[in-house]
């Protein structure tokens, strides 16, 4: 019957809800549920420009500069972490170290790894990030289109080469076989290896996972920023790789077109919802989030990129930069934005989430959405409290409200650290679910960017 059929509805959808969220690990920095990371060559801003960067709200400070060494966070590029094939664009007749993952010999690119970690994290023991950024081919064979369809073409001449007679169909799958195999075993010892040898590290691949929601050009009106079904089953291709990551590294980069939009919330949101699934997958702990984002925004952008990653449950957010950033007007912008809107905004979402971590989880858990695609933000009321400048530095004055600490129940849940459990993750303490079917607001948690 129809009313049969709507309890079942009621209580499935109870259930889903209900589902305990997977224990994470904890974070790098105690009771900072959330770490903001500054990734960019800007080392030559004081000593070059003379331009002291202010850095205040930034957890952890690196730089992808070749020469610098011994970071919290590690970027390895594809000339800087063992043997990695790769064609040069538009140079299909030059390989480099073999161009296919299947002409590698794996001995020798993790004997160079060990070299090349001792050199970049010389500390056995050191806690970190090691992000491997390598883009030139994609593990999954139908993934390798436009100008990584070289692969592809390479890899079915080798094919060729063993099995002249084979039909054009039979050709395709063996090549598939083959490449997908090949690249399967190279990345999964790779990360196998980074553990093995650095441990305390967390380990995983920039752009990883992706779900390709870039259907927004030409037709930003109907775009709803889902994730393509074709695209999730092929994330559950991949499996193999995120049970073996320790950390996952997606990005959330808006294209020129994204920003100052809703469109742009809804392409950030729906990779975040996707990143934190595939975080869950396999047993043992859920893997810690931490998203790539870009520092050159505006207040909307802000909330869309960092609040919504907050919100979501990230476990951070680095800001990647390239060399531009580092000239004399670079410097002095950034210099203006760390001290103005985006300074201010880390502070007030930083302290928000360490509010709501402290009450909601005892600071044995970081706070997510109880309803994901919902627009609740942890955010600072500006009734409660206030951002000022005191010395040069940010400061948050003030103290969550009533009226704050219920928004938090009402809208946040607790996703528990290791060896914790429970609502509010307690040691020992069996988990009560509660549900607060209230109409969802965010009224008075408007941004705190001024004084």
């Amino acid at each position: 019957t129809k009313t049969t059929v709507c309890i079942f509805c009621k209580v499935f959808f109870l259930c889903l809800f209900y589902t305990d969220t997977k224990q994470t690990s904890w974070p790098l920095h105690p009771k900072k549920p959330v770490l903001f990371v500054w990734n960019a060559p800007t080392q030559d801003c004081e000593t070059q420009e003379r331009v002291k960067l202010s850095l205040d709200q930034f957890d952890i400070v690196s730089s992808p500069a070749q020469g610098v060494v011994g970071q919290v966070l590690t970027l390895f590029y594809k000339d800087r972490l063992g043997i990695y094939p790769y064609y040069e664009a538009e140079a299909e007749d030059a390989p480099v170290n073999g161009g296919l993952p299947q002409s590698v010999i794996l001995s020798q690119h993790l004997e160079k790894m060990s070299k090349d970690l001792d050199t970049y994290i010389p500390d056995r023991k050191a806690k970190g990030l090691s992000v491997i950024d390598w883009r030139e081919w994609r593990p999954l064979w139908v993934r390798n289109w436009a100008g990584k369809s070289v692969y592809k073409k390479k890899t079915r001449e080798l094919v060729t080469k063993k099995y002249p007679t084979m039909s054009s169909g039979e050709l395709t799958a063996a090549a598939t076989e083959e490449f997908e195999l090949a690249a399967r075993k190279f990345l999964h010892e790779t990360i196998r290896q980074g553990k093995n040898l650095r441990p305390n590290q967390l380990w995983g691949f920039y752009l990883f996972p992706d779900c390709y929601n870039y259907d927004y050009k030409g037709k930003m009106d109907s775009y709803t920023g889902l994730c393509p079904d074709v695209e999730i089953e092929r994330n559950h291709q991949l499996n193999w790789l995120w049970n073996e990551s320790t950390a996952l590294f997606p990005s959330i980069y808006l294209d020129p077109e994204l920003r100052s939009t809703d469109q742009g919330r809804l392409f950030v949101l729906n990779r975040l919802k996707e990143a934190m699934r595939i975080a869950s997958v396999g047993d043992g702990l859920a893997r810690p989030v931490y998203v790539y984002s870009q520092p050159t925004f505006r207040d909307k952008d802000l909330v869309s990129t960092i609040g919504e990653s907050v919100a979501l449950g990230a476990a951070g957010v680095i800001f990647w930069g390239g060399s531009s950033y580092a000239t004399s007007s670079g410097c002095s912008d950034l210099n203006n934005y760390f001290r103005g809107p985006m300074g201010r905004y880390l502070l007030n979402v930083t302290t928000a989430a360490k509010e709501c971590s402290q009450k909601l989880c005892k600071f044995n858990g970081r706070c997510l959405r109880r309803a994901p695609d919902s627009a609740v933000f942890l955010h600072l009321s500006p009734s409660t409290h206030k951002i000022i400048s005191q010395s040069g530095k940010l400061k948050v004055t003030g103290s969550p409200g009533q009226a704050e600490l219920k928004a938090f129940r009402q809208h946040f849940k607790c996703q528990c650290y290791n060896g914790t459990k429970g609502e509010s993750c307690e040691s020992g303490q069996i988990k009560k679910n509660t549900f607060n079917n209230q109409k969802l607001s965010i009224s008075g948690f408007s941004l705190l960017l001024v004084t």
